[in-house]
């Protein structure tokens, strides 16, 4: 009787597709409270600029107050600037879907200056996070291509932050599927031609509560049945045989 349940649970399992999803978790997160979260600034400046606002870590910077980053606003500074900020080396635990959310708010001259977001992995060249990646507050615009910034993968073209964005908002983005022990980082991109700003001459772009979460491969459904069959069937107690003695 025993093999006779344990076959019809291996059938069941077997003939069911899908899966079991789980839960994403967070893998990294800082909130730069405490301190800087051990990201680095540097900045792109090859036509001789004289910049004045690279990303610096403030204690009232982020969400209400809060820890955070600020870049910019740069102006009159002679020649396009980009300044970059760029996390430390992130490692998964877990294969899986990787998803990237930040707190943002920003103030760029519409079209012609903004912020990218872009990611590394195991140490290769950082590649653009897509608009299409975004699943929340992506992408608002694209940098002007009328008045080249005049230098080698320059920022011309792009689609970035730009325009106004007051008030912290939380942007969502997923990032690609990757393997346990692969390497992760992120950087913003924040690029300032040589002249004019946003509405807000106090704010360039501030950022806070970077996170970074893995939905971990999903085990396949069958698989599930059939593990929690073989479970549930060594938790049923046996039945106590009797003999039978004729009269």
């Amino acid at each position: 009787m025993r093999r006779t349940i344990l076959l019809s649970i291996l059938t069941i399992g077997l003939g069911i597709t899908g899966s079991i999803p789980s839960p994403a978790a967070a893998f990294f997160s800082v909130d730069f409270n405490a301190n800087d979260g051990g990201f680095t600034q540097s900045t792109v400046n090859p036509l001789g600029a004289s910049p004045s606002a690279p990303w610096t870590h403030g204690s009232t910077v982020g969400v209400g107050g809060s820890g955070g980053w600020t870049a910019g606003p740069e102006e009159g500074q002679g020649n396009p600037v980009e300044h970059l900020l760029t996390s430390p080396v992130i490692s998964l635990a877990d294969s899986g879907a990787v998803s990237l959310s930040f707190d943002h708010r920003y103030s760029f001259e519409d079209g012609w200056d903004g912020g990218q977001v872009l990611v590394s992995l195991n140490g290769g060249t950082f590649a653009p996070v897509s608009g299409a990646s975004f699943t929340q507050n992506g992408y608002t615009g694209t940098i002007q291509t009328n008045d080249d910034w005049g230098y080698t993968d320059d920022m011309n073209g792009l689609a970035v932050f730009t325009g106004e964005a007051a008030t912290f908002g939380s942007s969502l983005a997923n990032l690609g599927s990757f393997n346990a022990g692969d390497t992760l980082q992120v950087r913003f991109r924040g690029g300032w031609d040589w002249n004019g700003i946003g509405t807000d001459p106090s704010l360039g772009w501030q950022i806070d509560n970077m996170a970074l979460a893995v939905n971990p491969v999903p085990l396949p459904a069958a698989v599930w049945l059939f593990g929690s069959g073989v479970i549930g069937l060594g938790a049923m107690p046996r039945r106590k045989m009797t003999s039978q003695t004729s009269a």
